[in-house]
């Protein structure tokens, strides 16, 4: 485990963003680990009946697997964020490999149009790693409301707790995937009970 103070002293330099201050209704879901045939198609489509938009931070080795979903997704007016080439801990990885794996994965979604957030694999990194990031040219980002159960993708009741949580500038996160075939579902029913007190979905660049 990292140090605490060397976990936290990222989140006070401001380096780490977690929300957005803002007055204005919005907020920015987010979708980690795919593109994913079994999940990316139906997410997608509850996001178009909402008029929504996210952001998705997909694997490099998953969007260059399915290279049709990841064009799908820019094309109905989504924004791309880079999780890294595979789905592994950030802050294990020695740096030069960390840099690499960012680059490759950057190679990969920049076809498909501009890339400037980073979202860590399974959980935090270390400042040695965001200044990679930052050389890099990208922001990380977390999350202010992140969704536990079903492995990260909800259950049946997710949205019902979820929902209250979710402010303006709030970044929620999600994850899609094989054993996530559940996060469709809990979009849906966040989505129905955001709009009805006057927030919007927007991509993280919209709420920034």
């Amino acid at each position: 485990m990292l140090p605490l103070v060397t976990a936290i002293a990222p989140v006070l330099r401001g380096r780490v963003l977690f929300s957005v201050p803002t007055r204005t209704p919005r907020f920015a879901p987010t979708f980690d680990d795919g593109p994913d045939p079994a999940t990316t198609p139906a997410l997608l489509d509850v996001l178009a009946r909402h008029g929504a938009r996210g952001t998705f931070f997909l694997i490099g080795e998953r969007a260059a697997a399915h290279p049709g979903l990841v064009a799908r997704i820019a094309a109905e007016g989504h924004e791309i964020g880079n999780h890294t080439w595979r789905d592994e801990p950030t802050w294990l990885l020695p740096l030069e490999e960390f840099r690499e794996n960012l680059r490759r994965t950057q190679r990969e979604l920049s076809a498909h149009g501009p890339v400037r957030w980073f979202r860590p694999g399974s959980g935090w990194p270390t400042q040695a790693h965001l200044t990679v990031a930052e050389e890099e040219g990208l922001h990380c980002v977390l999350g202010s409301a992140v969704a536990i159960a079903g492995s990260g993708a909800g259950t049946a009741t997710t949205d019902r707790w979820l929902s209250p949580v979710v402010r303006r500038g709030t970044v929620v996160v999600l994850h899609e995937g094989p054993q996530r075939v559940g996060v469709a579902g809990t979009v849906d029913g966040l989505l129905e009970r955001t709009v009805r007190r006057g927030l919007s979905a927007v991509t993280l660049s919209e709420l920034a």
